[in-house]
C-alpha cells in the first residue's frame, strides 16, 4: 500500500548500501573516500546514503525492547528480561549494557547524516531543488538524534560539521557542551531545516518525510524540556561541570524558556486549524471513544505530525496488539497496566477519582468524583457489560479505549454485534495464572493495555493492522505542551483553559468552569490538573517517564511500590479477593537516574568526556 511506502523503502535500502557508518562517532573516519565519491555521483547511492540516515530512528513501535513506558509508573511488562525491568529495579550502569542506551547508535545517525549534508550537492543526477530539500532532511533527522540524545542524557557533545580524515586522535577529543547551547544548536538546526522542508508533506508516497510541521513540533517538544525544572536553573546540578570547570546546567532560573516553549508550541497549532480527530456516532452524537482510539488506527489522520513504520507487516509489527490481546485469543497480556495509571483516569463527570495515596498504599477518592472503589455493579452500562467492578464503572471514556480490565469485553464481535470473549484475569479465569494462562506469564498488575489494538485485528487466525504507523508527534501534544508552558509564564491566560478543554471535550468529559467543575484558582492547581491531563491523553506515548523526570517528581513516581490487582486471587468475577490492591514490584529511583550513564567505553575512548552525576 502506498501509505509509508517511503520510509519502507529507506528501511529496505539500508541493507543495500551503508557507509561510512560503522565507527564510533569520535574514532577517524575510515579511508574510503573513494566510495564515497562514488556514492555521491549517482542518485541511486545519494537516497540509499539517505535511507541509511533514515535508519537511526528507534523503532519505538517495539513495545518491550525500544519503547520506555515499562521504565515509566504506567506499565509493568511480565518479562523480566526487557529493559525497562532492570532499570525499576536499579541494576543498571555505565560498565553493563545501559538499558535503552542510545549513546552509539545516535552519534552513528548524526554523523552519517553530517555526511550527507556536505555531499549531496555533489550529485548532479539530482535536481538543486530535490538536493536542498534532501539536505533539510537530514538535517532535521540530525536535529532530531540530539534531541533522543539530550533527553536521555543532559549535555551533549556537539560535533563538527566535518572530522578531517587526517585528524589525530587528540584533535577529535570533545568535551561536553553547556545544555543550553544544546538547545540553542538544536533549535538552529530546525529553523534551517526549515527553509528547505515542504509547508506539508500529503502526497501518500511521501508520507514518514518531514515537513516543516514536523520541525516546529520537534521544536515544541525540546524548548519544553529546556523550560522544566530538571534543566531550568536546577542547582542540584551544580557540581555538574566539564573538566575545565564549564557548568553544564545553567543555575539561574528564566521564566522567558516558558514564553518560547509557549510560542513554539502555538505555531503547530496555529497550522493546524482543523483541530482533534473527531468522531461522530450514527446519530451525530460524539463518540469519544472510537475519538481517541482511532487517533492511532486511523493512519495519517489530520491529529497526526510524523509517523514512522519500519515497513514491517504482521505478527513483527504487531509487539503492542499481541502483548496486549486477552490469552483466551491467543495473545499474551503481557504489557499490563500499573494501578497508578488505572487510578489517574478521570471519571466521566471529569473530576479526579484518587486524589493520593496514604502510607500503606490505600488510596484518598475524591468525594466529588463519585468513585466507588469496591462491589460489583449490576447494571449494564454503555462502556461497560453487566458484573464489573465498580471501580471501572463511570470512567473517562479515553479508560475504555486504553485499558483492558477484569470484566470487560474484549474489542472482537461477531455477526450479531456481541463480543464471545470478556477478560478475565482473577486466578482462575481464562486469561488468569491459574486459569487458560497456566504455564505463562501473563498481566502482573490484573490489567493489560488496550490502546493500539484494533477492532478488527485477530490472533486467532493472525490478522493484524496492516503496517502500522508509530505516531511520534500530535496534535494532542501539541496543545498540552502549550498550555503547561503557557501556565508557566501567563498564569490565567484564557489560551490554557481553551485548549486544556478542547483536549477534555473531545475525551468526552466536562471542562473546567462546567458542571461541577472549578476552574482552577491557582497556577499551582493549574499545573496539577495540567500534569494530570498529559498523564492520561499521552499515556504509553514514551512522554510519561522523561514528564517525571523533567518536572523532578521521579523519585514518587518511579521509586517505591508499583500496585495492581492480586493476579494471585479470586475464582470468578465477582470475588472480591482479586481486587486487593497489590504491590507488583518494588522500583528503585536515585538522583543518579535522572539521566543515563554513559557507557564506559565512550568515556575511555574520549578523556574529556564526563560522566554524568552519580554513575
Amino acid at each position: 500500500m502506498k501509505i509509508d511506502k517511503f520510509i519502507y523503502f529507506f528501511s529496505l535500502a539500508i541493507a543495500v548500501f551503508i557507509v561510512s557508518c560503522d565507527s564510533d562517532f569520535l574514532d577517524k573516519q575510515p579511508d574510503d573516500m573513494l566510495t564515497l565519491d562514488q556514492v555521491f555521483k549517482t542518485r541511486r547511492y545519494t537516497e540509499q546514503y539517505l535511507a541509511n540516515v533514515y535508519s537511526y530512528i528507534p523503532d519505538e513501535a517495539n513495545g518491550d525492547r525500544v519503547n520506555l513506558t515499562p521504565a515509566s509508573d504506567e506499565a509493568k511488562f511480565s518479562e523480566q528480561g526487557v529493559p525497562g525491568f532492570q532499570i525499576n529495579i536499579g541494576n543498571w550502569g555505565p560498565t553493563s549494557s545501559v538499558p535503552y542506551g542510545c549513546w552509539n547508535s545516535m552519534y552513528r545517525g548524526i554523523r552519517s547524516a553530517s555526511v550527507f549534508i556536505n555531499r549531496v550537492d555533489e550529485c548532479e543526477e539530482i535536481t538543486p531543488d530535490l538536493r536542498t530539500r534532501y539536505k533539510s532532511e537530514a538535517r532535521f533527522l540530525r536535529a532530531y538524534f540530539y534531541f533522543l540524545l539530550l533527553r536521555q542524557y543532559g549535555p551533549l557533545v556537539l560535533l563538527p560539521e566535518v572530522i578531517p580524515v587526517d585528524a589525530e586522535p587528540a584533535e577529535i577529543m570533545l568535551p561536553r557542551s553547556t545544555y543550553d547551547d544544546c538547545v540553542r544548536y538544536i533549535a538552529n538546526e530546525l529553523d534551517e531545516a526549515l527553509q528547505g522542508l515542504p509547508d506539508r508533506v500529503t502526497d501518500l508516497n511521501q508520507l514518514g518525510r518531514p515537513d516543516q510541521l514536523t520541525a516546529l513540533a520537534l521544536k515544541s517538544r525540546l524548548l519544553l524540556y529546556a523550560a522544566s525544572d530538571m534543566f531550568n536553573g536546577n542547582t542540584e546540578y551544580a557540581a555538574f561541570k566539564n573538566g575545565d570547570g564549564t557548568q553544564l546546567i545553567n543555575q539561574a532560573y528564566d521564566v522567558n524558556k516558558w514564553q518560547l516553549a509557549a510560542e513554539a508550541a502555538k505555531a503547530v497549532i496555529d497550522r493546524m486549524p482543523d483541530g482533534l480527530l473527531i468522531k461522530y456516532d450514527s446519530e451525530g452524537e460524539l463518540d469519544p471513544v472510537n475519538s481517541y482510539r482511532d487517533i492511532y488506527l486511523d493512519k495519517w489522520n489530520k491529529e497526526v505530525i510524523w509517523a514512522y513504520s519500519a515497513g514491517k507487516e504482521g505478527w513483527e509489527a504487531q509487539t503492542w496488539e499481541y502483548n496486549g490481546m486477552l490469552v483466551q485469543v491467543n495473545g499474551y497480556a503481557n504489557y499490563g497496566v500499573t494501578q497508578q495509571q488505572v487510578d489517574a483516569f478521570f471519571m466521566e463527570n471529569g473530576h479526579r477519582p484518587i486524589l493520593g495515596y496514604q502510607a500503606d498504599g490505600e488510596p484518598i477518592i475524591n468525594p466529588e468524583s463519585g468513585y466507588i472503589e469496591s462491589g460489583v455493579h449490576r447494571d449494564a452500562t454503555e462502556y461497560t457489560p453487566a458484573g464489573v467492578w465498580n471501580m471501572y464503572v463511570g470512567r473517562d471514556p479515553r479508560f475504555y479505549a486504553t485499558v483492558t480490565f477484569n470484566g470487560s469485553e474484549w474489542l472482537w464481535h461477531g455477526t450479531d454485534g456481541k463480543s464471545n470473549y470478556y477478560a478475565e484475569f482473577f486466578a482462575t479465569g481464562k486469561d488468569g495464572i491459574q486459569g487458560g494462562a497456566r504455564g505463562q506469564n501473563p498481566t502482573w498488575t490484573g490489567y493489560v493495555i488496550r490502546k493500539y489494538s484494533g477492532p478488527n485485528s485477530n490472533r486467532v487466525n493472525f490478522t493484524y493492522l496492516s503496517s502500522p504507523s508509530w505516531i511520534l508527534f500530535r496534535l494532542g501534544e501539541m496543545y498540552l505542551n502549550y498550555v503547561e508552558a503557557l501556565n508557566e509564564y501567563a498564569p490565567g491566560h484564557p489560551d490554557i483553559l481553551k485548549y486544556l478543554n478542547l483536549i477534555r471535550y473531545r475525551a468526552g468529559i466536562p471542562g473546567y468552569g462546567e458542571g461541577t467543575l472549578a476552574i482552577p484558582g491557582s497556577q499551582e492547581e493549574m499545573r496539577a490538573l495540567i500534569r494530570a491531563e498529559r498523564r492520561v491523553e499521552l499515556v504509553f506515548e514514551s512522554h510519561r517517564v522523561f514528564d517525571t523526570r523533567r518536572w523532578k517528581i521521579a523519585p514518587e513516581t518511579d521509586g517505591g511500590a508499583i500496585y495492581g490487582m492480586d493476579r494471585n486471587a479470586g475464582t470468578s468475577l465477582a470475588d472480591p479477593t482479586f481486587y486487593k490492591r497489590t504491590v507488583v514490584e518494588n522500583r528503585v529511583f536515585e538522583f543518579k537516574h535522572y539521566l543515563w550513564p554513559i557507557e564506559q567505553d565512550e568515556l575511555d575512548r574520549n578523556r574529556l568526556l564526563v560522566q554524568n552525576p552519580g554513575w
